[in-house]
């Protein structure tokens, strides 16, 4: 009778400790929602990308989607989750080597089936700020109250850094891992130290195992963010070394307890991954992009991104290339610093924080300087002074971490500074936290993402209607015009875009994506076919000139014989050599072929052709 008298009670504190988290993530989902409400009006037909990786992300968005439905039942049946031939016919491609992004692209099938994976992508895009921003209070919540929590974790979340990835690297943005990981290694390093140690051994496994979950999600989202976050957990396992000295040792085998459950619970979930990695066709036999192209310019910690409200404020920063804008997110104003230097000032040798501060410090520090890359440059001015991720380089697997993208780890450590400095700043009374909360808000306004700026993705009306399905039999092979091109600007792979909004429903010659063939140790697209070189040359010098019918009629009879059954050229595609009817008509004079407008896109048959 007692017993359940305590019921109701128990079941209203769990309730009002549920509350402020609910409220939390709404207040993060409102920010988000104002940051991409670009998108809201035309969630199908509009996306948040510098690049044309948002192309990508929604093909596989659709491959996981159908391989899914496949598995269930009432799939296309003509591809699988991590082995596809869907795209770069007949070769395919493996999925274990690129930006899949199964750990969503299935959560979110049932989404991709009713409204389409461009609105699924669109729909993961909004929620990463939130995800990312909910992971992190996760974090600092085991040190700092919550107001102060979740305030740094908003910085977090809505940092310049993972608004910048979120466009055109969903695998990036969505960034829960690093303050997962974090959480884990400070339970670790505060655990306590006394009493029965196989107790403490049994109580540390699940925890382990926990993390091993995270983890073995992570493979299926992002191998590289999980290669740079063990680099940066190894960083800050040895900070934690160095500042815990004789304390260590009691908490050792726990933390290997630990740590091993979670690689064991890792590894058997990413089983399938790493076997395809590792067997499968089209690995990379060489690092996937050269190094000293994407680091970090010392000055882009106070240089204004272009994703905030005072975008161009700073110098404009010379690369070594033109990079992407969804790469350049190393800024967090000097106000941030100010902030960070502030907490570790006010209390390195603090009771309570002092060890959280010492480790934060020495780890944020050192991968900030791994995020510089080698060699180290300011301004664009190369320094004559190698940067310690020449030691990384060199690592296998390792090797393949972009420099820049460690940045996701700087902003973390300063979230969790800020929320220790506000800690004890409201915990001080009104008077003395006056000036911790104005430098936080200031650093609120300067980081404060822009509206992000969308832009329309062209999906052919053949395609969004389904007529083309009326011509074009499930599983066929198509090649879509133009050809996808691993080009960092817009508009170049978006026929991916069209094959995954037909549902998949035919196989493409084309595609953009990491593997390799016999020839070559990497590469990022399909290979150019004899019709690719013939539009590529319409482009250049003379490119206004007729085609030269024998040169397309030998093209045709190339592509067919490598299988290729239809050609799809879209009236209003981008990036077309040549006007869309004069094009197809030019591929059907070739004896055997005919072309057909279905609405608004030409569909040319080259089943005739011999």
């Amino acid at each position: 009778m007692s017993r359940r008298s305590e019921d109701p009670r128990t079941h209203v504190r769990g309730s009002s400790a549920f509350r402020p988290w609910l409220v939390f993530a709404l207040l993060a989902l409102a920010l988000s929602l104002v940051t991409f409400r670009g998108l809201l009006g035309d969630p199908g037909g509009r996306v948040y990308a510098h690049n044309d990786d948002a192309s990508l992300f929604i093909w596989w968005f659709a491959n996981g989607a159908d391989a899914l439905a496949s598995a269930l039942g009432f799939g296309t049946g003509t591809t699988g989750f991590l082995e596809t031939s869907a795209m770069n016919w007949p070769d395919g491609v493996n999925g274990a080597w690129n930006t899949s992004a199964l750990g969503l692209a299935l959560p979110l099938a049932p989404l991709t089936w009713l409204a389409g994976p461009v609105v699924a992508y669109t729909t993961a895009i909004v929620l990463s700020p939130v995800a990312a921003s909910l992971a992190a209070a996760v974090l600092l919540t085991r040190f700092a109250d919550r107001t102060p929590a979740f305030a740094g974790a908003l910085l977090y979340g809505f940092s310049p850094y993972l608004i910048a990835q979120a466009g055109g690297h969903l695998n990036l943005s969505f960034a829960v891992l690093p303050p997962l990981v974090g959480a884990f290694l400070w339970r670790c390093a505060t655990a306590p130290a006394g009493g029965d140690l196989r107790t403490r051994v049994r109580e540390a496994v699940p925890w382990g195992i926990l993390l091993g979950g995270v983890l073995g999600w992570q493979f299926y989202m992002s191998t590289e963010l999980l290669a740079g976050t063990f680099l940066a957990a190894v960083v800050a396992v040895a900070a934690i070394a160095v500042c815990l000295r004789g304390r260590l040792r009691p908490r050792l085998l726990p933390f290997l307890a630990a740590s091993g459950a979670a690689v064991v619970t890792a590894l058997l979930l990413a089983a399938p991954l790493l076997v395809t990695m590792l067997t499968g066709p089209g690995a990379p036999r060489e690092a996937i992009r050269p190094h000293g192209v994407w680091n970090n310019d010392l000055a882009d910690l106070v240089t204004p991104s272009q994703h905030t409200l005072f975008a161009g404020a700073g110098p404009e920063i010379p690369r070594v290339i033109g990079l992407d804008p969804a790469e350049v997110g190393g800024y967090v104003s000097l106000v941030w610093l100010v902030v960070g230097g502030w907490a570790v000032v006010r209390r390195w040798r603090s009771p309570q924080h002092g060890l959280l501060v010492r480790v934060l410090a020495l780890t944020g520090a050192t991968v900030w300087l791994l995020s510089m890359g080698s060699p180290l440059r300011i301004l664009g001015q190369e320094i004559p002074v190698p940067g310690p991720f020449r030691l990384v380089e060199h690592l296998p697997v390792l090797e393949n971490i972009l420099p820049m993208r460690l940045s996701v780890h700087v902003v973390l450590v300063l979230s969790a500074l800020t929320a220790v400095l506000l800690h004890h700043a409201l915990r001080a009374g009104r008077r003395a936290a006056i000036a911790p909360v104005a430098a936080v808000t200031a650093v609120a306004v300067l980081i404060a993402p822009a509206a992000a700026e969308t832009r329309v993705l062209h999906i052919p009306t053949a395609i969004a209607s389904g007529a083309l399905d009326e011509v074009v039999p499930q599983g066929a092979v198509v090649k879509a015009l133009p050809t996808p091109r691993a080009v960092a600007e817009p508009d170049h792979a978006q026929a991916m875009a069209w094959q995954a909004e037909s549902g998949m429903h035919y196989r493409e010659t084309g595609g953009y994506f990491i593997g390799s063939t016999d020839d070559h140790d990497v590469i990022y697209q399909s290979l150019l076919d004899p019709l690719d070189v013939l539009l590529r040359e319409a482009e250049g010098p003379g490119g206004s000139a007729a085609l030269e019918q024998d040169r397309v009629d030998q093209s045709v009879r190339d592509i067919r014989a490598r299988g290729t059954e239809f050609v799809l050229v879209p009236e209003d595609a981008p990036l077309l050599p040549r006007p869309a009817d004069e094009l197809a008509e030019s591929l059907a004079r070739t004896p055997g072929a005919h072309a057909e407008l279905i609405e608004d896109t030409w569909v040319v048959d080259l089943r005739g052709v011999e």
